[in-house]
């Protein structure tokens, strides 16, 4: 008996691991992929129109520029969520699937800035995300920023390329914020 229970933790961990390893590998093509072209016109699966089309109708005002992680893991928004999940259940392949979501769209994947939801709710995020310009700010970064430079003028370049991408973030953040168009909090059911 005490083997199997070894074996099975063996495997539980094993299992978990190789998830944390596919979520990871996700969220770094990912980020590339938002890193380096024009993410307004980026298809993410080919319900992007549906998913983003219920998106707006079933969370208009939720706040997706920064996601506060306590509103989004509340009793109330994991009933919501939910339930648009499975709207996608026959849909989207591994539509329940763990993905790293960033918790403010202007910061790359970290462990502060991360949260695991739902591959459908990542999904209908980000397609919002992108088609609102929110990610747009990322364009011309390096995905990988750990990476060394070979040329110190690339360096030059960069950096003024990540202060205006800084800046377009804040400009567009901006703009959701001022149109008052979002609440941090979706409406009661």
């Amino acid at each position: 008996k005490q083997w199997y229970q070894r074996r099975v933790a063996i495997t539980a961990g094993g299992v978990e691991e190789l998830w944390a390893e596919k979520a990871f590998r996700h969220a770094q093509v990912y980020y590339k992929l938002i890193c380096s072209i024009n993410c307004t016109k980026l298809k993410l699966s080919k319900f992007d129109e549906e998913l983003y089309q219920n998106y707006m109708v079933t969370f208009p005002r939720v706040k997706i520029d920064v996601i506060d992680v306590d509103k989004l893991k509340s009793e109330a928004a994991k009933r919501r969520w939910r339930s648009f999940c499975r709207m996608f259940e026959y849909h989207v392949e591994d539509y329940n699937f763990g993905t790293l979501l960033r918790l403010d769209c202007k910061d790359g994947y970290s462990e502060a800035n991360t949260t695991l939801v739902p591959r459908v709710q990542f999904l209908a995020i980000e397609v919002a995300r992108n088609r609102q310009g929110l990610n747009m700010c990322h364009l011309g970064k390096d995905p990988n920023p750990n990476s060394k430079k070979e040329a110190g003028q690339e360096e030059a370049v960069s950096g003024a390329t990540e202060d205006n991408n800084q800046d377009n973030c804040a400009a567009e953040n901006g703009k959701v914020e001022e149109s008052g168009a979002r609440d941090s909090e979706p409406p009661a059911s």
